[in-house]
């Protein structure tokens, strides 16, 4: 069998990655809190990843600095501009790096009950702690090194109008005229030497192969919700065939694609505090929007649920989480056995060719998008207490899913030496059987890191 590619999907964004507070406003207004119209923030940060594994040396997987500087200008009452632009340069996965990305840039305009913004950025929706199954606009850069899962996150050019016709509504459009995927590294983990994989496929610049999505919020003091709705691109590719070589096959190669697809999916949520602890909750039905000529390589439909608790007492707190997934018409599959090119050598087999690597990437795509069971149930914890006059942070973060057996433990501890001046250190370690999404990724993350950043 071709040896697993990679994709690190939503487990990554479980080691602390956290919907919308309760009762949070949303959009902001465009005047500054402190009166000025020109706002400036940002951070300087160095961190070091390395890598440890069982019989393999030590190596330094990731070295680097960063300086981000946020800037918010407003204009009177009515009118917003953000900019969030990022330098980092260093070495990552063994190769240099230096890098300018505009994470944001956008412009707002508020007048009467409406809120326009325009520009490339970042739009999350869900507000379950730990896993958002109707957060479907925004695309990841699974691979970003960085102690804050907050930054995996990707920006998209895209236009928000928002209507507050009463306080207690709040009615939401989004539209994605150009597709942005998510960033995988496949180069990072072993595959045969006859594969190639390409980038995604860009789908064009047509409104009929835009992306919508529409949200209603019901904002009330003790309870929020919402129901959403959304049809476009998924930000997750899937594997495709792309070019083979004609028979004898004297030199096999195998090109595969990422192929965007459309998905449309029905989506709620709901927020509240009971006896001081906050309770969240998220429902989504997916189904991929059937193209003309059926493809195998799509995903199944499927129904996905999360729910997450939250408490704090004293300098303690702890969240859990608990993620399930159902796929109603799922078909059982094993593991096709190793694909060998030498079996091309056969005139016979070529016939076979087709059905052979559909059965393979079909099956790499289940684990991809976790489609491999027909029920799946994962759980996440994160006790943290604060220490020291809030000076000294520890938290641990655990994820195990019971169906693949797959799990997580992520520690960390932060040292807050001044205002705005941190430490940390910490480590990842991720473990899966084969055919598991955490088997593919142990050997590229797990390991210590160590991380300074100033804030300002």
């Amino acid at each position: 069998m071709i040896r697993p590619f990679i994709f690190l999907a939503a487990f990554l964004c479980t080691c602390g990655t956290f919907a919308q507070g309760l009762f949070e406003s949303g959009l902001g207004k465009a005047n500054s809190s402190s009166g000025s119209p020109l706002t400036l923030s940002g951070y300087t940060r160095g961190a070091g990843y390395f890598n440890l594994m069982e019989n393999q040396d030590p190596k330094l997987q990731s070295l680097y600095g960063e300086s981000s500087l946020k800037l918010r200008v407003a204009a009177g009452t009515h009118g917003m501009a953000f900019t969030d632009i990022r330098f980092r340069t260093g070495t990552e996965y063994g190769q240099n790096l230096t890098e300018l990305d505009i994470r944001e840039a956008y412009a707002d305009i508020s007048f009467w009950k409406f809120d326009l913004r325009l520009g490339k950025q970042i739009s999350s929706w869900g507000r379950a702690d730990g896993f958002n199954p109707t957060d479907n606009l925004t695309p990841r850069n699974y691979f970003v090194r960085s102690s804050d899962p907050d930054d995996m996150r990707m920006g998209n050019i895209m236009a928000r109008v928002r209507l507050t016709p009463f306080e207690f509504l709040r009615l939401e459009a989004d539209i994605v005229p150009w597709y942005t995927p998510s960033l995988y590294r496949f180069d990072l983990v072993e595959m045969p030497e006859f594969v190639t994989i390409t980038g995604p496929i860009h789908p064009g610049f047509l409104w009929d192969k835009s992306t919508a999505a529409f949200k209603a919020d019901l904002i009330f003091s003790k309870i929020e919700g919402s129901i959403s709705w959304f049809s476009g691109y998924d930000a997750m590719p899937v594997l495709g065939v792309g070019s083979l070589p004609a028979p004898p096959f004297t030199d096999f190669t195998l090109t595969l694609n990422q192929n965007p697809f459309r998905q449309q999916t029905l989506g709620a949520d709901l927020a509240t505090i009971l006896f001081k602890t906050g309770i969240r909750g998220e429902f989504a039905w997916k189904k991929p929007v059937e193209p003309d000529q059926p493809d195998p390589l799509l995903p199944a439909e499927e129904f996905q649920w999360a729910f997450s608790l939250d408490r704090e007492i004293g300098a303690f707190r702890v969240i859990a989480a608990y993620n399930g997934k159902f796929i109603p018409d799922f078909i059982p599959a094993n593991p096709p056995a190793a694909f060998d090119p030498a079996l091309l050598a056969n005139p016979e087999v070529w016939g076979q060719l087709g059905a052979m690597l559909t059965g393979q990437i079909g099956y790499y795509n289940r684990i991809l998008l976790d489609q491999t069971h027909e029920w799946s149930h994962t759980c996440l914890i994160r006790p943290s207490v604060s220490l020291f006059h809030e000076t000294l942070e520890i938290e641990v973060a655990a994820l195990y899913n019971l169906t693949t057996k797959e799990y997580l433990i992520y520690p960390k501890v932060i040292w807050k030496v001044a205002d705005g001046a941190e430490a940390m250190i910490g480590y990842q370690y991720y473990y899966g059987d084969d055919n598991t999404r955490f088997h593919w990724i142990q050997s590229v993350f797990n390991g210590p890191f160590a991380e300074i950043k100033i804030n300002f």
